[in-house]
């Protein structure tokens, strides 16, 4: 259940109805828009004294949800939809501009990870990526990371990432693998956790990442059904976190070409259907062909990605992990710059989008007249 506040409702007004439903045993989260904000009620909502809440200073409306992902869904109505943004560091995802996180699959090196840095700012990136403790499932794949013998190789490794990004000015995104490892990665100066797709179903993981404040961006496994990935992305948010991202970074499928099947069709119903989350597109896994990373990408944000995640290296020839797919810095940069004039174009497209629900009322009104017309014998 939402409750939607008023345009004009004092932060007082807004605070007496949490603390009203916090008193009624449920738990809520708050959605704050430049015109309204909408508070999250969650619990068993068939005993909620819908009256008495309706009643309070403050309240437009109470709107019911469907969805068994509450947090995560859309909460706006099909022709006034209602997104979040999140920051990572001081860049916004979600709102106004394209954001671009790229970076060599792992960290390998300190001059190493500086130079992917410089390239990353250099092609006009705004987040830096890469991995420091690399899943693998076989024991006898070799690099497993900077990081992967201890805590103190862990914290060492991630040193490394957290200067290069400093030195540029680029916020810093870090895959972690292991829920006892989160206070690691906050002490180090990590600026996001990222889920890798063979953690995305890691109930341990996930529950322990309710609890930091760092924003978390959840890869979907290559097994999860579109709404049943919104489902453990749920599982993150039930405590009330809110900057959490999607990814869509490819899933099983008949095709053996590629390395995985890209799904813009789920990037589409995230954006324009199901979610108010901010979406990230991986096509550097999602293809696993660094040619094809480029147009896939651009697919991606036409769908309705708002975020790119990307791998690149200052030579992917000698890349110690996943080296196949990782752009050359010159592809890195036109594809940044193919990024930002798709993201442009279809901002402009946007306006002319028509959820199929608005129009319908009117289609569904003349139905037997239609019927009379059409088919008249």
């Amino acid at each position: 259940m939402l409750v939607k506040m008023r345009p004009d409702a004092t932060r007082d007004e807004v605070a007496a109805v949490e603390k009203k439903l916090h008193g009624l045993g449920y738990k809520t989260g708050k959605l704050v828009g430049t015109e309204i904000t909408l508070i999250g009620v969650y619990g068993d909502i068939s005993r909620l004294p819908e009256g008495e809440i309706e009643e309070l200073a403050g309240v437009e409306q109470l709107i019911p949800i469907s969805k068994a992902y509450k947090r995560a869904a859309q909460k706006g109505a099909p022709d006034r939809p209602i997104y979040q943004t999140v920051a990572i560091g001081d860049v916004v995802c979600g709102g106004d501009e394209l954001v671009v996180i790229a970076g060599p699959c792992s960290v390998e090196s300190e001059a190493q990870i500086i130079e992917a840095a410089r390239m990353v700012k250099e092609a006009g990136g705004q987040c830096l990526r890469g991995g420091v403790v690399k899943y693998r499932s076989s024991p006898y794949s070799g690099w497993e990371g900077l990081g992967s013998t201890d805590t103190e190789s862990l914290k060492r490794g991630l040193a490394l990432i957290v200067k290069a990004g400093r030195e540029f000015g680029l916020p810093t995104v870090v895959e972690i693998l292991d829920p006892g490892d989160v206070p690691v990665y906050e002490d180090a100066g990590v600026n996001c956790f990222q889920v890798g797709e063979p953690n995305s179903k890691n109930q341990a993981l996930l529950n322990r990442l309710r609890t930091t404040a760092l924003p978390v961006i959840h890869k979907r496994g290559n097994s999860l059904d579109t709404e049943a990935y919104l489902l453990w992305v749920e599982r993150i948010m039930t405590g009330g976190k809110e900057n959490v991202i999607l990814c869509e970074r490819g899933i099983t499928s008949a095709t053996r070409y590629t390395r995985n099947t890209l799904d813009v069709g789920s990037v589409a119903a995230f954006h324009y259907q199901l979610s108010g989350l901010p979406v990230a597109v991986d096509a550097s896994h999602g293809t696993g062909i660094r040619d094809l990373v480029h147009p896939a990408t651009l697919a991606g944000i036409m769908a309705g990605a708002a975020i790119v995640l990307v791998e690149a290296h200052p030579n992917p020839l000698i890349a110690k992990s996943d080296g196949f797919q990782g752009l050359f810095p010159e592809q890195l940069r036109t594809l940044v710059r193919a990024a930002r004039e798709t993201w442009q174009l279809r901002r402009r497209l946007d306006r002319e989008y028509q959820p199929s629900a608005v129009l319908e009322r009117d289609y569904m009104a003349r139905m037997q007249a239609d019927r009379e017309r059409l088919f008249k014998s």
